[in-house]
């Protein structure tokens, strides 16, 4: 079937960040990158994607033209020109995989003998990272040369874990100098269900990494600059004030929902914002909901004269009384708008009731 640029430009808009439009399109290797890097390295790829989505639905469909310009290009260069943004996506993706490999080793669970055996894995998380982005669109490549760039790179993590940058270049430039070459044939067409198989292992690994670094690894520093386990500060959190406070405070709305309707918590909730600004004004005239347009005004004109900045001499003072002295007008103008316009809904409600209740 063939796509459409319409649906590819829909699905970007609701779903781009999660690479959908490329899913769309079956470039699942570029999909799962901008699922995993929220967009293509925050966003980034998603509104470069903008301008590249014909391309990629002209490539989808193999249309005519699209496909002579390609092999004019296959024609012109023997192996894929090099490409800025595909090495940074290839550098960034690989470091990323590395990283986060270090960062999921349970540490406190792995004897010290066998942590280089783990640290072995890096290398290969990073070789998968250059082949996956190597991979997408009209370009391919062996995973076996940049794996060999890799490894080549091990010895140095016995002397410092921060070595994934140079792993990354070293895995990229074999990849780019040995393997990389056109994918002169499309990839075999498979089902729905076959690629989201793929595509699902693969995120539950990505995200298994994530949990364990979350679990085993991550820490918080409190006040006193003691290191807590991610694990056991939200544990404790849990069992503190503030979250046994808010549960019942939900609690209370729950009940107060069943009795009194979701919609009076919804017209609750916007009183509580106090979107016109009264229960402000009220507080700044020490005026009560009840008040009357005589009383506001006799609390302005008192209040007024009170912090009036001619009142005051030291610089200070009058400084801090002019602030006052206009919030104290502002307040006085937003309670006399306000049953002002009551007055008149009031007063049209009496003349013409059968029309207010329509």
């Amino acid at each position: 079937m063939a796509k459409s640029v319409y649906v590819a430009y829909v699905l970007w808009s609701f779903g781009g960040f999660y690479g959908l439009h490329h899913f769309y399109l079956e470039r699942d290797r570029q999909a799962l990158v901008w699922w995993m890097f929220v967009g293509g390295y925050f966003g980034l790829g998603w509104l470069r994607d903008l301008w590249r989505i014909p391309e990629y639905v002209k490539d989808a469909n193999e249309e005519t033209d699209y496909m002579e310009k390609l092999a004019k290009k296959m024609r012109k260069h023997n192996k894929p020109p090099s490409s800025f943004v595909r090495y940074c996506g290839q550098l960034i993706v690989s470091d990323a995989f590395g990283y986060l490999v270090l960062a999921a080793i349970p540490s406190e669970h792995v004897p010290d003998w066998s942590y280089t055996l783990f640290i072995a894995l890096v290398p290969l998380a990073v070789a998968i990272g250059i082949h996956l982005v190597g991979n997408i669109g009209r370009e391919q490549g062996s995973f076996w040369w940049p794996l060999l760039g890799a490894y080549l790179t091990y010895p140095l993590y016995f002397w410092s874990l921060n070595n994934v940058f140079w792993t990354s270049l070293s895995s990229q430039c074999f990849f780019n100098w040995y393997s990389k070459k056109w994918r002169r044939k499309p990839l075999p067409r498979r089902t729905i269900w076959k690629r989201l198989l793929v595509l699902s292992f693969c995120g539950a690994l990505y995200i298994s990494l994530w949990s364990s670094w979350l679990y085993f690894n991550c820490t918080v520093t409190d006040q006193n600059g003691d290191e807590i386990k991610c694990r056991d500060a939200a544990k404790n959190f849990f069992t503190s004030p503030m979250w046994q406070e808010f549960k019942s405070v939900m609690k209370d709305i729950y009940v107060f929902a069943q009795y009194n309707g979701w919609k009076e918590i919804w017209h609750q909730l916007i009183q509580a914002f106090d979107p016109q600004g009264e229960r402000n004004a009220l507080k700044v005239l020490n005026l009560e909901s009840s008040a009357t347009q005589e009383e506001i005004t006799a609390h302005y004109r008192k209040l007024s004269r009170q912090w009036h900045p001619d009142r005051h001499k030291d610089p200070r003072e009058k400084e801090v009384a002019q602030e006052k002295f206009i919030e104290i007008q502002r307040a006085y103008e937003v309670l006399s708008q306000i049953k002002s316009k009551r007055l008149t809904r009031n007063k049209k409600e009496r003349d013409n009731p059968e029309a207010m209740q329509n």
